[in-house]
């Protein structure tokens, strides 16, 4: 039986994969079986991960979120397992090396809004609203929303998004960060795309390197976190990119990025002895 809500992989070109919900009412559900399906496509593309995924819809929705009648069956055994599933499905999108982009033209709620804390950009049209509703069910969130709410966006922010379990209008969440960007609901689309041509121009080893730095670095001290950034900064040099987008600046024109060549790797790595860092 196929689920109500489809999710397919709909474009590979140009370095950007899209992945997109859909269904026939327009109002998209992470059911279990949809984040199953998900899950798939993820396993395929992180195989070969492309320079930026896309998520996107199509409908009244960008995702609703979880299916109720799923969440009312659980009882506290079976809410863990169920937890634990959506945080490792949602982890598989944050680990990705490349760039991840949720494009949200309309309501995102819930399990949507989690899902959009993992990808590293989140667009919004300005008609679109975002938030964790959670806490009118009885719940919170339990996708890794709660936990990256606090990370990605600060106490304050997240204190907001949690506690009043309201859908926040697209200003509001530009201000407090849950949206990189709005765009107006003309012109969505082609803002969208406009934006991914400006990030194609970065560097995808440096990119990352750089998502790794990112996700490590929260729990460093700031002597550890410097021989961290050190270590990484070397490690750019083991691919092309350095010498190709310095060589692009200086000639002033655009970088050509080497595809599927060779990634900065662990390979070499040679983190400085204490006192190597102390002397630094």
């Amino acid at each position: 039986m196929q689920p109500e809500t489809q999710v397919e992989l709909t474009s590979q070109e140009n370095g950007i994969y899209r992945i997109r919900f859909s269904s026939e009412q327009g109002v998209q559900i992470l059911s279990e079986e949809v984040c199953r399906q998900l899950g798939q496509l993820l396993k395929v593309i992180a195989k070969q991960p492309p320079r930026i995924l896309v998520f996107e819809a199509t409908g009244r929705t960008f995702l609703a979120g979880a299916e109720l009648r799923e969440l009312a069956a659980l009882d506290r055994r079976a809410a863990r397992r169920y937890s634990r599933r959506g945080q490792k499905l949602f982890r598989k999108i944050a680990e990705l090396p490349c760039l991840t982009v949720a494009a949200i033209h309309a309501a995102c709620a819930g399990g949507g809004c989690e899902l959009s804390l993992a990808c590293d950009f989140r667009f919004l049209s300005d008609t679109a609203r975002i938030g964790l509703p959670e806490v009118t069910l009885g719940i919170i969130p339990g996708w890794g929303g709660a936990a990256r709410a606090v990370r990605v966006l600060g106490p304050v922010a997240a204190r907001r998004l949690i506690l009043s379990g309201e859908l926040l209008p697209a200003a509001e969440a530009l201000q407090i960060g849950v949206a990189d960007a709005i765009f107006p609901d003309a012109e969505f689309e082609a803002s969208v795309n406009a934006r991914l041509q400006r990030l194609l121009r970065c560097a995808p080893g440096a990119i990352a390197v750089a998502k790794r730095f990112l996700a490590e670095g929260h729990h460093l001290d700031l002597t550890d976190l410097l021989v961290d950034e050190s270590r990484l900064f070397a490690r750019c040099y083991s691919s092309p990119e350095p010498p190709e987008g310095i060589a692009a600046f200086l000639e002033k024109r655009e970088a050509v990025w080497p595809v599927d060549k060779k990634r900065p790797k662990d390979e070499g790595d040679e983190s400085p002895t204490e006192a190597e860092s102390q002397k630094s």
